[in-house]
Formats: structure tokens, C-alpha cells, sequence
């Protein structure tokens, strides 16, 4: 049986040279980074020269790169700042917000903290004066995701962040946060540039090991978690230098070719969307998904198949070898056990029918998605979804 992975806004496949790499810092590199003796300096100086290789290809300074375990730790630690504030600001997100950010939001507004949700217009992205009318004096935390991680849509996070930092005059703004994660590898990302105060990225995305992660801030905060003091205290614990090592490897191989990949997804967006728009009642999410369209990324198609099941043509699909999901890997664990109307909470935020919702899934590329593949998915996704129909009658 054929073997196609289109999940790739999931996890990618490991790099193997990432692997090898990991495994080699493993063995050669094993000295805590905080030791004083020679195998400790070894370690430490692999730790110092990872850094500031990540930070010249996000441009920002090495100062400002901090390792976690991941995107979602990263998030959390930016949160976690508010505890320590005199006041209980509140907390601005945007409505279509990863469950990194989403989840985590929802605590604070339990603990007091209120939180107010930025919707997006018909295309899905925010605009700088929607944001700027949710904003108030109270804001403390605003959180704008960069790349949809179910739709592609890319938001305009620079414009976003110069509006509502402009928006306080000579008073102290607001911190601005924004998740970086699905964007690392499919948009160029110029941190000084964004605005932003910080970022949160994961390794997983790009093909480097799972857990680990990094967290970006223009400026130091306070950390509300203690240890050993390490990454200048804001994430205590020893490095995970295998995992940051070899991240900076698959970084410095897949971001110079971010737009040879970006070219290959548009071609292969098209040609998806071009085969599946012969399948009578299909619905593109958003309706402006084009592979052309600079705000939509070319990685990601969501797409709705009515009256089929989303869940039953991803299990159909599955078994005929090719794996897609039904939208965030994440969304999925957390809503297990919740009620049927909380699922697909992104796609109702975007006025998506309950039905079109339900019968959508996400079929998202990567730089070893192959042309044949492609073509291959379209022609079976085109027969089992006309069988499945047949059978709904």
C-alpha cells in the first residue's frame, strides 16, 4: 500500500541528518552547560554558538533566544508574567487562536483576568482597527497567532502590533505576543522587524526532534518558575542541548529555502484544488484559499466535503494510505470528552456551517510532498468520496 503523509501542519518527519546530529551532541557534548570543568565549557559553548546561530536567522540577538520544550511552554511562560503584575489587567486574544493560546487564556479568565476575543472579518484576518477596538487602557497581553495552524491564514501581525502599541502614546504599552509556531519554515520571519515582544516557536514543525522549543523576547522578564537559573532564569532546568544543536541545524537548512518550498506548495496547492473542485458540493475554507493569495499560506488547504464526515474520510483516506486530519492535533486531545458543539471551534469563529464544519479536513504539505502524490490523492480522494456519498444516499 502507498504511503502519503499530508499532515505536515501536524509535526514533520524527522530529518535524519538532525537525528544524527542530536545523537552525536548526545554523546560528545554530555557536560552540563552550567559545569565549570572542561567537558561543562564544551557543552556550554555548543549552547552559546546554537543560540547565536538561530538568533542571525530569526534576526534578533542571540540575548533574546531562550530554549524550552516547545511552543505551548513558551506561550505559557509569557502568560505566566501576569501573576506577578501589581494589577489584573486584561488579556486580548484573537478569536481563532491555537489551544496553546486559547486554553490558557481561558484559565486566567478564571483566575480573574479578563479576556477579550478579536474576531476576524470574512477573510479571516484581523484587522489593525477591530484590534484597536477591543484594545483599552486595561490591556496588558495581547496574543495575535501569525499562521493558522487549521486554515493558513496568515494575520498581519506587524501592522497589528504597530496599532495598538501607537494606541498608548508615550504610557507603557501593552506586551505583545504572537505564536510563531506554524509559521517556522513557511514565512519569513524578521523578529526585529514584527514588532512584536515576543514569540513562541517549536522545533517538531520543521523536522527537528519533538521537546524542544524557543521562546523569543525583546526584552527580559521576570521568571515566575524557579531552578538552577538557567536561560537567565525565565526557563530554569538543564538545556536540552542535543535537541537545541540540532534545531539550529534543520533551521539553517530549511529557512534559506523557504521560498523554493513556498513555490512547490503553491504548484501543488493549485493542482489540489483544481482536481478536488470536480467533486460536486466542495467548500474551500476559506473561499479565498487560493494557493496565489499572499495571505492564505500555500502549506495549508482546508476543505469541506458535505454530507461526508470529516472523521469517517480521514479514517477512509487513512486506510487507502493517505493520512490528513480533521484540523489541529491539538484541538482534537482537548476537545476529547467535550461536547459535540465545542469541536471546530476556529472554523465557527469564520462562519463555517455546523455541517461544512463537521465533513472538513486539512491537507497540509511539506517540502518532501512529491508532484505524483499529489496527484494520486486527488484521484482517490475523488472515488471514495463519490462511494461514501453513494452509501449516505
Amino acid at each position: 500500500m502507498i504511503s502519503t503523509y499530508l499532515d505536515w501542519a501536524a509535526t514533520a518527519p524527522p530529518d535524519p541528518d538532525a537525528l544524527d546530529y542530536a545523537r552525536q551532541v548526545a554523546l560528545e557534548y554530555f557536560g552540563n552547560p552550567s559545569s565549570l570543568h572542561s567537558y561543562g565549557k564544551k557543552a556550554a559553548e555548543l549552547l552559546a554558538e546554537s543560540r547565536k546561530r538561530i538568533a542571525e536567522l530569526l534576526n534578533c540577538k542571540p540575548e533574546q533566544i531562550y530554549f524550552t520544550s516547545g511552543g505551548s511552554e513558551s506561550t505559557s511562560i509569557v502568560f505566566s508574567q501576569l501573576l506577578l503584575s501589581v494589577r489584573k489587567g486584561s488579556i486580548l486574544i484573537g478569536a481563532t487562536e491555537h489551544p496553546s493560546v486559547w486554553e490558557t487564556a481561558r484559565v486566567y479568565s478564571e483566575l480573574g483576568y479578563p479576556v477579550h476575543e478579536v474576531k476576524p472579518g470574512k477573510d479571516g484576518r484581523i484587522s489593525p482597527d477591530v484590534a484597536l477596538h477591543a484594545f483599552s487602557s486595561e490591556t496588558e497581553l495581547i496574543s495575535i497567532m501569525l499562521l493558522n495552524n487549521e486554515t493558513g491564514i496568515v494575520q498581519d501581525v506587524k501592522s497589528i502590533a504597530a496599532a495598538l502599541r501607537d494606541a498608548r502614546g508615550g504610557k507603557k504599552p501593552p506586551h505583545i505576543h504572537t505564536d510563531a509556531v506554524q509559521a517556522l519554515g513557511k514565512e519569513k520571519i524578521d523578529l526585529e522587524d514584527l514588532g512584536v515582544d515576543s514569540a513562541s516557536f517549536s522545533g517538531h514543525k520543521i523536522g527537528a526532534p519533538r521537546g524542544i522549543g524557543i521562546l523569543y523576547l525583546r526584552r527580559p522578564i521576570q521568571g515566575l518558575f524557579k531552578g538552577g537559573g538557567q536561560e537567565k532564569g525565565v526557563r530554569p532546568g538543564t538545556e536540552n542541548l542535543p535537541g537545541i544543536a540540532a534545531l539550529a541545524r534543520v533551521m539553517e537548512k530549511r529557512l534559506p529555502l523557504i521560498e523554493e518550498h513556498r513555490e512547490q506548495a503553491r504548484r501543488q496547492k493549485t493542482r489540489l484544488m483544481e482536481g478536488l473542485s470536480e467533486i460536486p458540493g466542495v467548500l474551500f475554507i476559506p473561499e479565498q484559499a487560493a494557493g496565489t493569495d499572499s495571505h492564505i499560506s500555500p502549506f495549508i488547504l482546508k476543505c469541506s466535503f458535505p454530507p461526508v464526515p470529516g472523521e469517517v474520510l480521514q479514517r477512509v483516506l487513512s486506510d487507502c494510505g493517505y493520512a490528513v486530519s480533521t484540523g489541529s492535533a491539538c484541538s482534537s486531545s482537548a476537545d476529547r470528552g467535550r461536547k459535540k458543539e465545542k469541536i471546530n471551534r476556529v472554523l465557527k469563529v469564520l462562519g463555517v456551517s455546523p455541517q461544512a464544519a463537521e465533513s472538513s479536513i486539512r491537507i497540509s504539505l511539506g517540502p518532501a510532498t512529491r508532484d505524483e502524490e499529489i496527484e494520486a490523492f486527488v484521484e482517490t480522494a475523488t472515488r471514495e468520496i463519490g462511494t461514501i456519498k453513494e452509501q449516505l444516499g
